[in-house]
């Protein structure tokens, strides 16, 4: 990643490294060298999620300086400094210091991007596949009662599917905790060259921010997001998302999200939570999750292929040992493990820290 210049001076010619288990106590430039030539197999990214991921970050952040642009008419000052850089400002510098991302942030984006990946490998987000149900099985758009909760899944699916490069404007349609990080990294990447830029009055600069920010909160909907979207879906099919075939019918159209929504409906889970799973959760995860729902070794054979756009390393071979282990994976293994998942995840975090740390 090269440098990166902006209005405020901040240049970096380092990425962002995860922090290797283990290397406390190495220097950090080594603990960087360290994680790019001995990377973590179990850790590693696809270049295809890579470029997924930073298409929808860089997507967001435009989205969200056009609108803070566009809301500072109560400050007139502040919107002529701005207008002295037409050119974004806010994804350069984030560029520049990754840093200005939380881990939370970061890992949802990834996620994103992954059901994106999901989406495109299958051509998901074309209304007429969603046309061709199965039956009675899975509701088609001409459905009286479904029919425009599986048209407002499909366009919304379609925002994420768009193609476009990383610093073109995407509807930043984030749950309102991601949304809210983002927007306060932006407003402050904009106040810092706006208060740089203004001759006099700077100080305008800062309360013009937090007035345009808040506003824009008020105003967001993390309902419009393609997850939302498939869990109002089943929620209007009601007892028609219980049929036992659904789930199988579902994996076998490849209707990722709409799958991940009645798995979770069963589960007694967020929708959000198992589709973060199925992207980047550990394959043990995987094999729980699939016996909690009555899976058989074909039903988890299918499910791995179907994620491989995301899971690379799923080869025929690994593949094939998974099945087999999954054999021994029980009922009541499985059960257990989906009830530690419905626990609070910061106490989960917390208790993962502490099995790192201890080793046990």
């Amino acid at each position: 990643m090269s440098a990166h210049s902006s209005p405020t001076g901040i240049a970096s010619d380092r990425p962002m490294a995860r922090a290797l288990s283990g290397l406390s106590t190495v220097p950090v430039g080594h603990a960087i060298d360290l994680a790019f030539f001995f990377p973590d197999e179990a850790q590693a990214r696809p270049d295809a999620l890579i470029v997924e991921t930073r298409r929808h970050l860089g997507g967001c952040v435009a989205a969200i300086e056009m609108a803070l642009r566009l809301s500072l008419e109560h400050a007139p000052d502040v919107a002529a400094a701005l207008d002295r850089w037409p050119t974004a400002l806010a994804w350069p510098m984030v560029r520049a210091q990754p840093s200005l991302l939380g881990p939370d942030l970061l890992a949802h984006m990834q996620m994103r991007a992954g059901v994106t990946l999901l989406l495109r490998q299958f051509g998901q987000g074309d209304v007429e596949q969603l046309d061709e149900g199965q039956g009675d099985l899975i509701p088609t758009t001409d459905d009286p009662e479904l029919g425009d909760a599986l048209s407002a899944l499909a366009l919304s699916e379609g925002r994420w599917l768009a193609l476009a490069g990383e610093d073109a404007p995407m509807k930043p349609d984030l749950p309102a905790e991601h949304f809210a990080d983002l927007l306060w990294t932006v407003a402050a990447c904009l106040h810092v060259v706006a208060r740089r830029t203004m001759a006099e009055g700077g100080d305008q600069s800062l309360a013009a921010f937090d007035r345009s920010g808040w506003a824009l909160l008020r105003d967001h909907d993390e309902a419009a997001c393609p997850i939302a979207q498939a869990d109002k879906l089943v929620r209007r099919m009601g007892e028609r998302a219980d049929v036992p075939e659904l789930l199988g019918a579902l994996l076998g159209k490849r209707h990722f999200l709409f799958f991940a929504a009645v798995a979770a409906r069963r589960l007694r889970m967020e929708s959000r939570q198992l589709v973060d799973m199925l992207v980047m959760g550990p394959v043990a995860q995987l094999a729980s999750l699939c016996r909690a729902l009555g899976g058989s070794a074909a039903d988890y054979r299918i499910l791995l292929l179907a994620l491989r756009p995301v899971r690379p390393q799923l080869s025929d071979a690994a593949i094939v040992a998974e099945a087999e282990r999954y054999q021994s994976v029980s009922e009541d293994q499985a059960d257990v493990a989906i009830n530690a998942l419905r626990t609070s995840p910061i106490l989960r975090a917390k208790l993962d820290h502490l099995r790192a740390v201890s080793g046990t």
